[in-house]
């Protein structure tokens, strides 16, 4: 039987999603878990990786198993560390595949510009200092749509030729003190929405204009933005299915 989860997690602690060596994974927790339970070694499949320090509130995997359980994800949760939660769990068709039924994803990039918040350090960018809200705004805005995003990831042109992308919103909010730079979109790219969000912060700083932004996204070169925000201001939100 094939299993679609929803999974929340702090980052933090973890080398990102996928297993590696030398570094505690997201993915290698939840396996573990799975492994108590039935006794078996069951591969679990995500809709995205998430790097290091980099947080999930929505995180969607997939995985085969021949064991019945009464509440699945509460059985899961009981073998957990308490930074990572299965939020659901529901059986799926056997066809059901995390990563490439997604039809959307959304994410989020929080930072802090008023005083600076210890407690929130590693779930927050913590930046505090003003940022011009309004020309943030309206650089968003050059995003959005159908792009060639080369400039803008580090995935390499080498493993991945074709570097487009389609973002169906940019935006960016301020709620007393704390900045939001919400990105939706079909598909994203190493890094992607971090060198976005440290880009759009540098168009808050007044470092760079409107224009140099859309001649960053036009460039098309690997070597032209090289502003990166910190992971820990980075959640992975939700992830859009037409189906289950």
């Amino acid at each position: 039987m094939r299993y679609r989860a929803e999974i929340a997690y702090d980052g933090t602690a973890y080398g990102g999603w996928q297993i590696q060596p030398n570094t505690v994974t997201v993915q290698e927790k939840l396996q573990e878990a799975l492994r108590r339970l039935t006794q078996q070694d069951i591969a679990v499949t995500a809709a995205g990786r998430t790097d290091a320090g980099v947080h999930a509130l929505g995180q969607v995997v997939h995985f085969d198993c021949d064991k019945e359980f009464t509440n699945i994800a509460r059985a899961i949760n009981s073998q957990l560390p308490e930074d990572i939660y299965v939020r659901e769990c529901v059986p799926v068709n056997d066809d059901f595949h995390a990563r490439y039924d997604a039809g959307w994803k959304y994410y989020s990039y929080m930072i802090n510009t008023g005083e600076y918040d210890p407690l929130h350090r590693n779930h927050v960018y913590q930046l505090c200092q003003n940022l011009d809200l309004e020309a943030m705004q309206q650089a968003a805005k050059i995003f959005v749509g159908k792009h060639d995003f080369t400039s803008f990831n580090a995935t390499k042109l080498t493993e991945m030729e074709n570097q487009v992308r389609e973002i169906y919103r940019c935006e960016v909010k301020n709620r007393n003190g704390i900045m939001s730079i919400d990105v939706v979109g079909n598909g994203f790219l190493r890094h992607m929405v971090r060198m976005i969000a440290g880009t759009l912060i540098e168009v808050g700083k007044g470092n760079l204009t409107f224009e140099d932004v859309e001649k960053l996204l036009e460039s098309r070169d690997k070597d032209a933005v090289h502003y990166n925000a910190p992971a820990c201001g980075l959640y992975l939100v939700k992830i859009g299915y037409l189906v289950f």
